[in-house]
């Protein structure tokens, strides 16, 4: 079996199709599907970039496709300071600014923070002054959980957490390699505290139109919810990662705070 076969069947298993379902979807006859799995057929380019849309594969998982086969990755996976990136980082840059005083921050598909506006870092810097051991790029989910990180400073955490442990569950599962390991997750639950029941925790107060959270800053109590977007038509593997997360006051007192500390 050659390497673009190997990788080719795991994507497939992993999307639950069989040889059959996915060479109708396709529009491959089943034998050559069969071929190219066990190596007796090498496939084009076209054919390559046809199967990876047909599984779903995101840019990185095309340019794992290309390479196996032998051909070269058609899609880019530049730095966000690289010259290239850079009309990437000023539509990024300027959403940061432009919800200032409220807090708002870039991650990565693994939930690393890249970049955050003045206010997501003020209210870092506030976390850090009452205890709080949260690094400067801290992976945000993982932080998130940590007892020793924003968790003692969220008073609905347990449940937020089962909301982000699901979302991240979810994720894992929609994408290509949903049979391997998810890796981020098993961090995530190795923490001490985690809820055993997060994949089946429902979420409370249904009566609101979305999950907000309260933040419990020294006397100062902060009702917030979340948007998160991502870059709409990406073709490079940086871009595609990319995650945008705005947050926004819940209540009056909330709304005031941000402004009382935060406008310019």
């Amino acid at each position: 079996m050659s390497a673009f076969g190997t990788l080719l069947r795991e994507m497939r298993i992993a999307q639950r199709f069989s040889q059959l379902d996915f060479a109708l979807e396709s529009d491959v006859s089943s034998k050559h599907i069969s071929f190219l799995e066990t190596g007796r057929s090498m496939p084009s380019q076209h054919m390559v970039l046809h199967l990876a849309q047909v599984l779903g594969a995101d840019l990185a998982g095309t340019n794992r496709l290309l390479s196996a086969a032998g051909f070269s990755q058609v899609f880019s996976h530049q730095d966000l300071n690289a010259p290239e990136m850079k009309m990437v980082k000023e539509a990024l840059d300027h959403m940061l600014l432009s919800h200032m005083p409220y807090p708002a921050m870039v991650f990565d598909q693994a939930y690393n923070l890249i970049n955050g506006n003045a206010a997501q870092f003020f209210l870092i810097q506030q976390m850090v002054a009452l205890g709080g051991k949260i690094g400067e790029r801290p992976n945000i989910l993982l932080a998130f959980l940590d007892e020793e990180g924003l968790k003692p400073f969220v008073e609905n955490w347990e449940q937020v957490a089962c909301h982000m442990l699901q979302r991240i569950h979810q994720e894992h599962l929609a994408g290509p390699y949903r049979d391997r390991e998810n890796e981020l997750l098993n961090q995530a639950l190795a923490l001490p505290g985690i809820p055993p029941d997060w994949k089946h925790h429902r979420v409370e107060n249904l009566d609101k139109p979305v999950v907000a959270f309260t933040l419990k800053l020294g006397e100062a109590r902060l009702n917030m919810f979340s948007t998160i977007a991502t870059i709409g038509t990406p073709l490079d593997v940086t871009a595609q990662s990319i995650r945008i997360e705005h947050f926004f006051p819940a209540d009056e007192p909330t709304r005031d705070y941000w402004i009382r500390h935060c406008a310019q």
